[in-house]
């Protein structure tokens, strides 16, 4: 590669990564999920609380690469094309956002977990925090989106670039995912409910701004298809 190529891949590569990252983030938005990860794992300790946290985040990003890398085998199945993708997504983002916006905090719901239980306590790793707190239908639209966008790229090595450079957005997010709820005891002491609350709707207005931006692409999608018929 010339020394061009090489910058023009950074660049692309950095597009695509923060693209990615700016989209699925706000979706898992692990912020609001500490208030659940507290409430269900109340009997037990520090170090169980933390393996329950890493498992989430794991199962979590496990998800959205299933999503990311099958997603367009799924699209062929079922015969879905990709500005109906788009627009469906994109709708499910701003009504998850705007719910986000504009419902109240609820607190979550208390425990039925005893310390002396602890060892045989639930996992809830899984469910209901990797799925469907973190990595639920909206993060899934959110991340099929990403696989129309790449599907849209002719070359085929440059298609797979982006693909792993996407995989690498989603690493990220759980990465992040799994330190913030690592430390989930003491960001809600620190941010307290107004600035959970306030996390929660800023994430909304961006998941807004996202699903918006989707249905636009869709829509030009359409106008695109109907154009060459």
């Amino acid at each position: 590669m010339t020394l061009t190529e090489i910058v023009e891949a950074e660049i692309n590569f950095l597009d695509y990564f923060l693209g990615a990252f700016a989209a699925i983030f706000p979706m898992v938005n692990p912020f609001s999920t500490m208030p659940l990860l507290l409430s269900l794992t109340a009997g037990m300790s520090e170090q169980a609380r933390r393996r329950q946290a890493t498992k989430a985040a794991i199962f979590a990003g496990a998800l959205m690469l299933i999503v990311l890398f099958a997603g367009a085998a799924i699209l062929h199945f079922f015969g879905i094309s990709l500005g109906a993708l788009r627009v469906a997504g994109g709708m499910i983002v701003v009504y998850i956002g705007f719910r986000m916006l504009f419902t109240p905090a609820t607190p979550a719901p208390p425990s039925t977990l005893v310390p002396d239980r602890e060892e045989q306590a639930q996992d809830f790793s899984f469910m209901p925090l990797a799925f469907p707190s973190l990595a639920g239908a909206g993060t899934m639209a959110v991340v099929m989106s990403m696989t129309t966008h790449v599907a849209d790229i002719d070359v085929a090595h440059h298609r797979a670039y982006a693909r792993l450079v996407v995989g690498s957005a989603v690493i990220a997010v759980a990465t992040i995912t799994w330190v913030v709820l690592r430390a989930s005891t003491r960001l809600v002491h620190v941010l307290g409910d107004r600035g959970l609350d306030a996390m929660t709707r800023i994430m909304g207005l961006l998941l807004v701004c996202v699903g918006v931006q989707f249905v636009a692409t869709g829509v030009h999608n359409f106008v695109q298809e109907a154009a060459n018929i």
